[in-house]
């Protein structure tokens, strides 16, 4: 079966779900552009949305190169339609969104992103809930990092979870499946193409949760995957075990917490032509927020990972990241955001490049700030700029790059 009859199974189960559900409410699928949209009602409990998304954005260096920069203008046009069932114990949820580049100067790099998501939730016996959230995407991505080589991908991520909350005590357990396919026959190492780096990733994640404050919680999470490059045997694929203990809610009276740091072992399969070296070490993910006045908020944000690898002939990467984000209410409508953030890419194993053999490392600087302005709940507008900065330990993968973007949504 293909990724898009997996995604239009998915949305019928969804769908079919708002029959046997005698009740359906709202579903969490909301509009970064237009948060506080109040949708158009049709019969019964249901709800339409839709929105319209133009962006223009100057961008100094298009494929993010070290030398022989391309300037370019890109136009950006986001139709967007949803639909959602309205009660008090069940929640349906599904909406589609196109993306359709247009460049100024460089018109073969044009072509349309798509994204459908649907989201059902139901909660019964008064303590438990089940999830069921599917987000299909087929995209190109910008040359940003070795994971985004302006190549066509389709990428499915549906996730089926059961929740329950007591007392104190909170439990979570759930069964991800994630497929990833490149859409490319171009060859990444000798006889390897992109496709063969297509994989199906499963995982089983439970957490448990404990209040000891009365909005502060203590966690343990254990999660479990297995990833398989189902196109040849000579991918290694892996399974990975990581555990995590972590805080979260709102520990001081100005204060949030969301952070989780923790053990992962990652063990490779064997393989004649991909490093299979594997991984022990830490993870983290998550971040601390501060408030230090009623219009100012402070987001910090840490994250250690690891991910598949798409350069030369290593397996896997491990990201560091640390970043923040500041934003500033001048009124109730009209904000800023002021952000920044550095990352660290590093590679297990040795390679040359142009005659200089050494492990690879990738340092990545990002900051940028953006002014919106929330006109009424169905339109905004946003002026937007950002500088990124990528320093290799190999310069021929430097880049530095400078957008400017001004956008507006309407919708309902």
């Amino acid at each position: 079966m293909s990724i898009k009859d997996a995604t239009k199974g998915v949305v019928v189960c969804l769908v079919a779900l708002s029959f046997l559900s005698a009740n359906t409410t709202y579903a969490q699928l909301t509009s970064i552009d237009l948060p506080d949209r109040t949708g158009i009602k049709l019969l019964g409990n249901s709800k339409l949305h839709g929105a319209f998304k133009a962006a223009e954005t100057i961008d100094t260096n298009i494929y993010l190169q070290n030398t022989d920069r391309k300037i370019d203008s890109v136009t950006v046009l986001s139709p967007s339609i949803g639909i959602e069932e309205l009660s008090h114990n069940a929640t349906l949820s599904a909406d589609y969104q196109a993306d359709i580049f247009m460049y100024g100067v460089n018109h073969s790099e044009n072509h349309v992103d798509q994204r459908l998501r649907g989201l059902a939730d139901i909660v019964f016996a008064d303590f438990y809930k089940f999830t069921l959230k599917d987000t299909f995407r087929i995209f190109t991505d910008r040359a940003a990092n070795e994971n985004s080589l302006r190549l066509k991908q389709e990428i499915n991520d549906i996730r089926a979870g059961l929740s329950a909350e007591f007392n104190r005590l909170a439990l979570d357990v759930g069964y991800t499946n994630r497929l990833e396919m490149y859409d490319s026959t171009d060859p990444f190492l000798g006889a390897l193409t992109y496709e063969d780096k297509n994989r199906n990733v499963n995982i089983i994640d439970a957490t448990v949760s404990y209040r000891f404050w009365p909005k502060t919680s203590i966690l343990l999470e254990n999660d479990l995957g297995f990833i398989n490059y189902y196109n040849t045997s000579q991918v290694p694929g892996s399974y990975y075990d990581e555990v995590l203990v972590g805080f979260k809610g709102d520990w001081f009276a100005k204060g949030s917490i969301n952070f989780k740091v923790g053990f992962k072992y990652q063990d490779y399969d064997k393989s004649s032509i991909i490093d299979d070296k594997d991984y022990i070490g830490p993870v983290m993910r998550g971040g601390f927020g501060y408030n230090p006045t009623s219009k100012d908020g402070l987001v910090f944000e840490f994250d250690r990972e690891i991910y598949e690898s798409l350069y030369s002939n290593m397996n896997y990467y491990t990201a560091n990241l640390f970043g923040f984000k500041w934003k500033h209410d001048f009124t109730p409508k009209i904000y800023s955001n002021v952000f920044a953030s550095y990352q660290l890419h590093m590679y297990p194993s040795e390679t040359t490049q142009n005659g200089e053999t050494a492990k690879r490392y990738d340092n990545y600087y990002d900051a940028g700030a953006s002014l919106k302005y929330d006109i009424r709940k169905w339109i905004s507008v946003e002026a937007k700029y950002e500088y990124v900065n990528r320093s290799s330990r190999f310069d021929i993968f430097d880049y530095v790059d400078h957008q400017m973007t001004v956008n507006g949504t309407i919708g309902f």
